[in-house]
């Protein structure tokens, strides 16, 4: 009989390599056998990062969809903080059949900013794979002061307790044209200002990029009085690599959002209002699809029933997608 050693099982799972494979195969020394269908399969990640892109990244369009493809996951969602990837998205999907790919608009000073006209060309792009509406990421005045220098400033969408003019313009194409907003990295309170207004204004997908690390810093009451109005709150495999012990210097400003945190957000706020997804591509780290095959090893770990791994990594994403 093989003799399995309990250490170096358990740190294989609390690194989240088992997944989905049959323990009794497992064997010391060498990697697990690759189960017989991914973990990830039927997958949809809400947030990756190929190239081309103004920072280092590990993978292509193509690449990354023809490895998410291979693994049996249904689309992927493209991000660039610099340009939009609803073209982007068109193209991969022709060149990688079987596999669904969409794009947005991130609205960093690269696009104007709070720029409507912005929008508006993005969702009209031939392909219709044009679905998301990031607000500002880096150029975020929320960003910058935590993040680069907080005596400076960057852009903000709502100003004591009221949408700007640009983004209430901007929240009004989202709603007529039914996209999905997400929330980038604006602070909690303008997070709050903008979901209200939104659903007043009709936007029916609300997606709280990774909600609950420090940017945006949404505590827990806050996260379930964005969902009590049908937002959703993402939570990004990448942050369970974060902290100050993270292997890189840039991932050490960011807090740590681990399974645990995952598991916590189940039984606080409920499946049904959460999305996971990678946040991956970065240069040096592993592939999107690998990073949600660990993600789900490590909820599972945590005690994170099936079910509601389904919801949160299938159905909440299609959903938000109109899919």
């Amino acid at each position: 009989m093989l003799k399995i050693n309990k250490k170096v099982l358990v740190g294989f799972i609390g690194a989240g390599f088992i997944g989905a494979v049959n323990l009794a195969n497992a064997q010391v020394g060498f990697p697990p056998p690759p189960p017989k269908v991914s973990p990830a399969a039927g997958v949809i990640d809400m947030h990756v990062h190929p190239d081309p892109d103004v920072f280092g990244r590990a993978l292509t369009d193509f690449e990354l969809a023809t490895i998410a493809k291979r693994k049996g996951m249904r689309g992927i969602v493209i991000k660039n903080h610099v340009v939009t990837t609803n073209d982007r998205a068109a193209i991969a999907m022709q060149q990688v059949p079987g596999i669904e790919v969409w794009g947005g608009i991130v609205l960093n000073k690269s696009v104007g900013g709070l720029n409507p006209s912005a929008v508006e060309w993005m969702h009209r792009m031939s392909g219709g794979r044009g679905k998301v509406v990031w607000l500002p990421t880096f150029d975020s005045d929320k960003h910058v002061k935590t993040l680069v220098d907080k005596e400076k400033s960057g852009l903000v969408v709502a100003v004591d307790g009221k949408v700007t003019p640009e983004m209430e313009e901007i929240l009004k194409i989202i709603a007529r044209e039914n996209l999905i907003l997400a929330t980038g990295h604006v602070s909690a309170d303008e997070v709050l200002t903008v979901v209200k207004r939104a659903k007043e204004l009709g936007v029916n997908n609300i997606l709280i990029t990774h909600g609950l690390t420090n940017i945006p810093g949404l505590t827990m009451e806050q996260a379930r009085e964005v969902t009590s109005m049908g937002a959703m709150i993402e939570l990004c495999y990448l942050q369970f690599l974060t902290g100050p012990a993270a292997q890189y210097k840039w991932m050490t400003h960011w807090d740590k959002v681990d399974a645990e945190s995952v598991a916590k957000a189940v039984k606080e706020i409920g499946a049904d209002h959460l999305v996971l997804s990678s946040d991956l591509g970065q240069q040096g780290m592993m592939t999107p699809p690998d990073g949600i095959e660990n993600q789900i090893a490590a909820v599972k770990a945590a005690g994170v029933s099936d079910e509601d791994i389904d919801k949160m990594m299938r159905k909440n994403p299609a959903k938000l997608l109109g899919i």
